[in-house]
């Protein structure tokens, strides 16, 4: 098969290249990359964006020169950003091929969004500091809202989140106000972290970040906790890339000076990881903070199974965690750091059972009304899995994930830190 370079090498391409939003050369490329994957179709099986490309593809007697640029909307409109098409590829960067479809996927994404704008309903859903910020001024009433039948009605027919989608719940106590009240404790002889605690676990997990605090300060690293602002992760859902863009300004400010005082980042959630991780040095091509704070972030889990290999943390666990399933996330498996979480709860003498298939929601995609039937679809898998474990814990690191389980089988999902909390005993109950 001859394939004609890319028009943007994925090593070379930043969002300010003027040819990146060109409309004739976005089309080219994504002829070009759906040529390279309709003559390969190993990702067929991972999400609904690979079987509509062949479906199209299929249907013409030209192949992909045949299919309708509204075709690769719908393409488009199908990927949720999981990312796993990149690790299951044979021809990322570097390669003659250099096919990133997930890049490309965003690129689409972005050009719709300038082209056509990004509805109100949509812009809200990206809001959360905004949200957790009224949610946890009242929770009981955000609470009692978001699990109210028709208040969940009106949601779906107002944002399109669909009404059986299981809301967070909301906490006065967040994060960032329970160590300010409590402050630092650990003797730093292993080290400095920051918590970047993630809007999810700041308004809507705050145990999740209270045990990553106390289980880091058990292995003797000082921890500090710092949350500005959202990632900005929700606002590439929309291609809002000024919003990302001005998130990931402000997270670099507030972080860098940590990282000159050595700490390491610390993220409990890897979508989270992952954006301050590969997206902000895109975001802020040039900036050395920017750089700097990538390059200090760590996956929580990540982080404590460095801290476990160096000896850092006692092997000594009174409290028996049984059997648990744990679901290793798509932007977890996407960094490409092993199952850390997994080894770590093994360590700790669980029998695990790894769940490493996609949850389907990434995002907001598999909570939108129009979507949610597809993601299901795809969740399937995990949640047979699951089930299938019959396990006493049910854990996950990602948020997301843990409201598809408790959406589809009424299970409570926790990270992966809560309960090597609760196998060492610490803390409050």
């Amino acid at each position: 098969m001859k394939v004609p370079p890319p028009e943007l090498p994925s090593a070379e391409w930043s969002y300010e290249d003027p040819d990146y939003l060109d409309p004739a050369k976005l089309e080219r490329e994504l002829r070009r990359v759906g040529e390279i994957c309709h003559q390969c179709r190993r990702c067929l099986p991972l999400c609904p964006s690979f079987p509509k490309l062949f479906q199209l593809v299929d249907a013409s007697e030209r192949e992909i020169e045949g299919v309708a640029m509204d075709g690769f909307e719908r393409v488009n409109e199908l990927c949720f950003h999981c990312k796993l098409c990149y690790n299951h590829c044979p021809y990322t960067p570097p390669h003659d091929w250099d096919v990133d479809f997930p890049a490309l996927m965003r690129r689409q994404q972005l050009f719709r969004a300038r082209r056509d704008g990004t509805p109100l309903a949509r812009k809200l859903t990206t809001r959360t500091d905004l949200i957790g910020k009224l949610g946890s001024a009242a929770p009981p009433l955000m609470n009692l809202a978001n699990r109210n039948r028709a208040s969940r009605v009106l949601m779906e027919k107002t944002v399109g989140i669909h009404r059986d989608w299981v809301q967070p719940s909301y906490y006065h106590e967040t994060v960032d106000r329970w160590f300010a009240r409590r402050g630092p404790r650990g003797d730093g002889r292993n080290g400095r972290a920051v918590l970047f605690t993630t809007c999810s676990v700041n308004y809507s997990d705050p145990l999740a970040g209270r045990a990553a605090v106390e289980l880091l300060e058990h292995a003797g690293v000082r921890v500090d906790v710092s949350y500005d602002r959202c990632c900005g992760m929700p606002f590439t859902d929309t291609g809002d890339l000024e919003s990302a863009r001005s998130n990931a300004r402000a997270n670099v400010a507030a972080l860098l000076p940590h990282v000159e005082q050595d700490a390491v980042i610390v993220v409990p959630g890897p979508s989270c990881s992952l954006m301050l991780k590969e997206e902000y040095p895109k975001l802020l091509p040039g900036d050395e903070g920017a750089r700097r704070v990538a390059e200090a972030t760590r996956d929580l889990m990540e982080h404590v199974h460095a801290l476990a290999k160096a000896k850092h943390l006692e092997k000594s666990f009174p409290n028996p965690l049984g059997k648990v399933a744990y679901h290793a996330p798509c932007h977890l498996r996407h960094q490409n750091i092993g199952f850390k979480s997994r080894d770590l709860l093994r360590w700790a003498g669980a029998d695990v059972t790894l769940v490493d298939a996609c949850s389907g929601v990434d995002g907001t995609w598999g909570m939108q009304k129009r979507f949610h039937a597809e993601s299901l679809k795809v969740a399937r898998k995990m949640l047979d899995a699951i089930n299938e474990a019959e396990p006493d814990h049910v854990s996950t690191d990602c948020p997301l994930s843990a409201l598809r389980i408790e959406e589809a089988l009424g299970r409570k999902a926790v990270h992966p830190v809560v309960l090597l909390r609760h196998a060492y005993g610490l803390g409050e109950p």
